[in-house]
């Protein structure tokens, strides 16, 4: 029995990238973006670790920057961070199927703010859920988030941030936020759930 591909031999495609419209209702929907247009947004977040990386909002929610409770797994200590914020731990125990969570929050751009292209994980069993709250946006706004093969060469698919929208992908897929237009006056906000189909 052959182990996991490594990165250099993985094979994808825009299958992969999997959109679900109208994911919550009208009310759940304004709720979340009032939620998430409120306070508690930091600044320093960045997509790559390079000198060049361009920053921008975000909001963290659970997972990862927590020292783990003794006797907690790190599934566990995020769920459990995540009730925090009831909104969003609803719209999780909507999503999560038989996933477990590893992190969640939320990325703010504003006008000039530029993604880079990057990873969220290496690990076969992880996978990113993206969702945008938005109640209206308009195709001259721009950021759209790009997948791109391997190489990063040639690209799979572009996903435009339609309202309600929720996209579901590899975390190994190369991918990125692309810059919105100075026409925007909006905060281009998504929302992510990190997860593991493993326990």
């Amino acid at each position: 029995m052959q182990g996991q591909p490594s990165a250099s031999q993985r094979q994808y495609s825009a299958a992969d990238v999997e959109v679900i419209d109208n994911y919550l209702n009208k009310v759940e929907q304004e709720q979340m973006y009032e939620f998430l247009q409120g306070p508690g947004w930091g600044y320093g977040a960045r997509s790559h670790m390079g000198n060049d990386a361009s920053r921008y909002w975000y909001k963290h929610f659970a997972g990862f920057w927590e020292v783990p409770t003794a006797g907690l797994d790190r599934h566990t200590q995020a769920e459990q961070e995540l009730r925090q914020y009831p909104l969003v731990e609803a719209m999780w125990q909507k999503v999560r199927g038989q996933s477990r969570l590893l992190r969640c929050y939320a990325n703010g751009y504003p006008s000039g703010a530029e993604g880079g292209v990057h990873k969220d994980s290496m690990g076969p069993e992880h996978y990113t859920l993206l969702y945008y709250p938005h109640l209206h946006w308009h195709p001259d706004w721009a950021g759209e988030t790009l997948f791109f093969n391997e190489g990063g060469d040639d690209l799979l698919c572009a996903v435009y941030p339609k309202p309600n929208r929720l996209v579901r992908f590899p975390g190994w897929i190369p991918h990125v936020a692309r810059g919105i237009s100075r026409q925007c006056p909006l905060l281009r906000i998504t929302l992510m759930f990190k997860v593991s189909l493993v326990n």
